[in-house]
């Protein structure tokens, strides 16, 4: 018998996890737009690392 398909598939796992870091930044102190440029420079910087 087959093991049942996980009904979060790995895109809504990112999401969720992206938006958990982003609470953490405002809680932190971080403005809505701070936290927003941050997450969006670790994106860049993923993105530049796996292109070489």
């Amino acid at each position: 018998m087959s093991e049942p398909e996980d009904p979060i598939t790995q895109l809504a796992q990112g999401a969720a996890q992206l938006h958990e870091l982003f609470m953490a930044y405002v809680n932190a102190g971080f403005t809505e737009s701070q936290a927003l440029y941050l997450i969006g420079q670790m994106i860049q910087a993923s993105i530049r690392g796996a292109t070489g």
